[in-house]
């Protein structure tokens, strides 16, 4: 498998790792939202932590997957 290329901003190069970051955090927004319109918020005791946990496991599985 290919390693992932830095991308050329006008001569600053960006670490593959920020478009993960970029896309964990666009994935993060849509599942927030579904959640919210399902009405599952009330569902954890303490959400921002539980944004937080997804957030990273949707992060570590866009690494585990891509890399």
């Amino acid at each position: 498998m290919r390693a992932p290329r830095d991308i050329d901003l006008q001569g600053v190069l960006i670490d593959p790792f920020v478009r993960y970051l970029f896309l964990a955090l666009v994935i993060l927004i849509a599942i927030r939202f579904v959640i919210g319109r399902l009405g599952l918020r009330s569902m954890f005791v303490n959400p921002p932590l539980a944004g937080a946990a997804l957030y990273v496991g949707i992060l570590v599985g866009l690494i585990a997957f891509w890399i």
